[in-house]
C-alpha cells in the first residue's frame, strides 16, 4: 500500500459527539412502557425481603442467545440488545450497558428507567454501583443465572460495604411473567453425523475419561450448550440461531447422564445414545444427581453456575479454566471439521456474490432496495444451499447510512431504511449450514465514496491483509497478533472498542471461546496459545461516525 499522509486527531469526547449525532437519524427503536411489571417484581421483592433485585441476560448455560422464555431481562424493561444488567429497587430502576447498546437503549427504555451508560467517563459498571446502595440491604438474584465465580466476587466485595447477596428459591421475573411466558421450543435432538462431526462421540467420552482418571474418583460436569451438542454429536434447535439444545451431561468413569427435557429425544436417538452409554434423565434432575453423588470430586467448566457449584458441594468442586479439556478440545478443529467449513464458506462466498451481483443490478436501475428487502433476498439464496439447516448462525444486520454506524443494529422487519448511494452499506450476517457456521461481513458503496471512505477502508484493509498474513509461532496467543491488525488504523489516529477476532464453531455457535484476537483471547481470564485446528473471524473495523463504518470485514481463517 501506498504511504499516506497523516489525518488530524479527533478526540474521544469529540468521536463519542460524532456517534450521538450521527445516530440521532438512524432508526428508532420502539419503547415499551414496563411501569406495571416493574410494579409486579417489587410486590415480589417486598415478599422476599429485598431492596435490589439483579436481571441479566444470561440463561441457565450462560448462553448469549437465549430462547424466548429466558429473556427475562427483555420483559422486564423492554431492551432487545444481547448484553446488559438491570437492578431494581424499590423506588428506581436502573438499566446498565456497554458503548454498543447506548443508543438502542436510550430508545427502547421508558420513563421509569435510569440508563447508565457504561464506558462513560465516571460511570460504574452495575457491580461497582451496588456499593452505593445503604448498608444493611439485600440484593437478591437467581443463582443459576449467574457463574458461581461472578457471584462468589460480588458476594464477598458487597459483603465488604455490609450489603448482602441473597438467592431466592425462584426466580421473580418468572413468577411475575405466568402464563404469558413463551412455552420453551420443542424441537427434537438430532444426531450430528460423522461425515461433518469426523469423531465419534464414543472417541470424545474416552478421551475425556482419560483425563478424569488422572484426578481419580471424579465427575466432570459439562454446562455449555455448545459443549454438549458437541460432546455428543447432537444438534438440536431449541436456541435461536444456535443449533443447540437445554441440557446438562455428567461423566464419571462408571457413567455417561444427560440432563434433558424427554420431549427433545426421540426413539432414534434414545437408541443412538443407547449405543454410547449414555443414560438420559430429566433436566431438572441434574440438581439431585449432584446433592447426592459419592464421587470423591466435582469438575465444571468456567461459567458453571452458583447453583451447580453449590449443588455439588463447593469444597468438592474445582471450576476449570476457560482452556478446559471439553473447550479445547472443541475449539481444535479435526481434518474432518476443516474441511467441512472450507467447503461452507466457499459456497457461501459464491451466495454472497449472486446476491451482490442481484443487489447492484437493482441499484443501477434506479430501484429503491430497502434493508430489510436485502437481508431477505441474501437469505433466500443462501436458503438453497442443499446444507442449509434453516436457520440464521445470528440476527443479521443490514444498514445503510447512519444505522451502520450503530453497533449492534437490528435491522426492522417493516419500515427499514432504503439504501442510498451517498453512503457505504454494511451486511453482517451468515446462515448455519450443517457442514459449518458462517460469519461474514462486507461494506459497499453504490455511488462515489469521498476520498476520506476510501483512505478508512484501505486503512481497514491493511490491518486486515497484516492478520491474516501473520506467521508466528508456537505458544503465541491472539493477544499478542491482535496489534498487528490495529497498527494500520493507528497511524490514523482510529481504533475499534472490541476484540479482533473470535473463534467460530462448526455448525454450533458463532461465537466461540476460548481463543480469539484480543486482549482477552476470546474472553480467557488467561490469554490462550493459538493451536493448529482453531478456526478464527478477522474483524478489524472503523467506525467513524462521519463516515459510517467504511469497512467491517471478517473471515474464517
Amino acid at each position: 500500500m501506498g504511504c499516506v499522509a497523516s489525518r488530524p486527531k479527533v478526540t474521544i469526547d469529540e468521536k463519542r459527539a460524532l456517534l450521538a449525532e450521527y445516530a440521532s437519524n438512524a432508526v428508532h427503536f420502539e419503547c415499551v412502557d414496563t411501569t406495571e411489571r416493574l410494579n409486579a417484581l417489587r410486590e415480589a421483592m417486598k415478599a422476599c425481603c429485598l431492596d435490589a433485585y439483579i436481571v441479566g441476560t444470561e440463561d441457565a448455560h450462560a448462553s448469549e442467545y437465549t430462547a424466548n422464555c429466558d429473556r427475562r431481562l427483555a420483559y422486564i424493561s423492554g431492551f432487545t440488545g444481547s448484553t446488559a444488567t438491570v437492578v431494581v429497587l424499590m423506588d428506581s430502576a436502573h438499566f446498565f450497558t456497554d458503548g454498543r447498546y447506548h443508543v438502542q437503549a436510550a430508545h427502547q427504555l421508558g420513563d421509569a428507567w435510569t440508563l447508565h451508560k457504561v464506558g462513560e467517563r465516571d460511570v460504574p459498571n452495575w457491580r461497582e454501583w451496588l456499593h452505593t446502595l445503604r448498608e444493611g440491604s439485600y440484593v437478591g438474584l437467581d443463582a443459576r443465572l449467574i457463574s458461581y465465580k461472578d457471584a462468589v466476587e460480588i458476594k464477598k466485595s458487597l459483603a465488604a460495604h455490609s450489603i448482602t447477596l441473597t438467592f431466592p428459591e425462584i426466580n421473580l421475573i418468572d413468577d411475575i411473567w405466568g402464563s404469558e411466558r413463551p412455552l420453551q421450543v420443542l424441537y427434537p435432538v438430532q444426531e450430528y453425523k460423522l461425515q461433518f462431526a469426523g469423531v465419534h462421540a464414543s472417541d470424545k467420552i474416552a478421551r475425556l475419561r482419560t483425563w478424569l482418571l488422572e484426578k481419580g474418583d471424579a465427575a466432570y460436569v459439562i454446562s455449555a450448550l455448545d459443549e454438549v451438542a458437541w460432546f455428543l454429536n447432537l444438534r438440536g434447535a431449541s436456541i435461536p440461531c444456535n443449533p443447540v439444545f437445554p441440557a446438562y451431561v455428567i461423566v464419571t468413569a462408571q457413567e455417561v447422564a444427560l440432563f434433558v427435557n424427554p420431549r427433545l429425544i426421540m426413539q432414534h436417538i434414545r437408541t443412538y445414545l443407547a449405543k454410547l452409554g449414555v443414560t438420559v434423565y430429566d433436566y431438572e434432575a441434574v440438581w439431585k444427581w449432584l446433592r447426592d453423588t459419592s464421587v470423591g470430586h466435582v469438575f465444571v467448566d468456567s461459567k458453571a453456575s452458583y447453583a451447580l457449584v453449590t449443588a455439588a458441594g463447593e469444597r468438592n468442586t474445582t471450576v476449570q479454566s476457560p482452556a478446559s479439556p471439553v473447550a479445547m478440545a472443541k475449539a481444535r478443529k479435526n481434518v474432518v471439521e476443516i474441511l467441512c467449513m472450507t467447503r461452507a464458506y466457499k459456497r457461501d462466498g459464491a451466495a454472497w456474490v449472486k446476491w451482490a451481483a442481484w443487489l447492484e443490478s437493482e441499484m443501477n436501475n434506479g430501484a429503491e432496495v430497502s434493508e430489510r428487502d436485502a437481508a431477505q433476498a441474501f437469505e433466500r439464496i443462501r436458503a438453497k444451499d442443499p446444507f442449509f439447516a434453516g436457520m440464521q448462525a445470528y440476527d443479521a444486520i443490514s444498514a445503510s447510512g447512519p444505522n451502520a454506524a450503530l453497533p449492534h443494529y437490528e435491522t426492522p422487519t417493516e419500515n427499514s431504511r432504503i439504501i442510498d448511494r451517498m453512503t457505504p452499506y454494511l451486511n453482517d450476517s451468515g446462515p448455519q449450514y450443517y457442514d459449518g457456521t458462517i460469519d461474514t461481513t462486507r461494506t459497499v458503496h453504490f455511488g462515489t465514496p469521498t476520498d476520506e471512505q476510501k483512505r478508512a477502508y484501505t486503512r481497514v484493509l491493511q490491518g486486515h491483509i497484516a492478520l491474516a498474513m501473520a506467521k508466528f509461532p508456537l505458544g503465541t496467543t491472539g493477544a499478542q497478533l491482535d496489534m498487528l491488525a490495529r497498527q494500520p488504523l493507528y497511524q490514523d489516529g482510529y481504533n475499534y472498542l472490541h476484540g479482533t477476532g473470535h473463534g467460530i464453531g462448526a455448525f454450533l455457535n458463532v461465537h466461540e471461546g476460548p481463543h480469539g484476537f484480543s486482549s482477552s483471547s476470546g474472553g480467557a481470564s488467561e490469554p490462550v496459545a493459538l493451536q493448529p485446528g482453531m478456526i478464527l473471524s478477522n474483524e478489524v473495523r472503523m467506525d467513524s461516525q462521519a463516515l459510517g463504518p467504511c469497512m467491517n470485514m471478517y473471515s474464517a481463517e
